[in-house]
């Protein structure tokens, strides 16, 4: 497995980094994970299409972790033209949800004629599925979205990566990231405690509970970002945009 960080910012774009967005590339397919409002520009930028992606796992429906999807449909129906499908996987309702996303940002989109269809699955909290041979699990996290928010866990036998989504502090977090070959969790603060998100003191301390083999710091505020010299650089990484990371 490779994960390519398009985008780890948080919702301000905190350090001008662009919005939640992966590539987890694997033997069975290659997975977006998440795609914020700024990704598309971002995968523009670096020559990736849309539809190199054989599917879209989306964490949670807010707008820096899944406002980009309008931008990749346009993509697809009048730049790539492609048939392939658009596969999305993502929070029980996500198909509703991402209507009407649709709906608001190009009114009459979804009723004019594509070229390939447009495929959902849910995600349960609690339940593992299989995809191509990958084995992907939700956990149902401590982040209001208007539906379930998730981490994911992603293993082909092998390997393990895992993704905490945004969420406060709650068993969720860990059990999605308990011995994962690579967390990519978020970390918005350095100590600062915010409700509804990680800091890095509490998230550490709580390292040996979860017992991944390394930790890619993401979703980082100002504070955080003034705060990465003090990091733990043996089992921890601070996302930047364009990182590559061989799982």
């Amino acid at each position: 497995m490779e994960l390519t960080v398009i985008g780890c910012g948080d919702a301000f774009a905190s350090g001008g980094r662009i919005n939640s967005c992966y590539l987890l590339d694997t033997a069975h397919g290659r997975l977006m994970i998440d795609c914020g409002a700024t990704a598309p520009h971002e995968l523009a930028r670096a020559g990736i299409r849309a539809s190199s992606a054989d599917a879209i796992l989306i964490s949670h429906c807010h707008g820096d972790h899944f406002g980009g999807l309008p931008s990749l449909v346009l993509e697809r129906m009048f730049i790539d033209r492609t048939d392939k499908p658009m596969e999305i996987l993502g929070p029980p309702g996500i198909e509703s949800r991402f209507e009407s996303l649709m709906e608001n940002v190009y009114p009459g989109i979804l009723g004019v004629k594509k070229p390939f269809e447009i495929l959902f699955r849910d995600l349960h909290p609690g339940f593992a599925i299989e995809w191509r041979g990958l084995m992907i699990e939700a956990f149902e996290v401590d982040h209001f979205s208007g539906s379930p928010s998730l981490a994911l866990s992603v293993s082909d036998g092998d390997k393990q990566f895992s993704f905490s989504g945004d969420s406060g502090f709650c068993g969720g977090v860990i059990a999605a990231g308990r011995g994962a070959d690579l967390y990519l969790v978020e970390c918005s603060t350095y100590s600062t405690k915010v409700e509804m998100h990680l800091d890095y003191l509490r998230l550490s301390a709580k390292f040996p509970s979860i017992g991944a083999k390394r930790y890619l710091l993401t979703h980082m505020g100002d504070e955080m970002l003034a705060s990465l010299d003090r990091i733990d650089t043996r089992v921890c990484i601070a996302a930047v945009d364009g990182l590559k990371v061989t799982i």
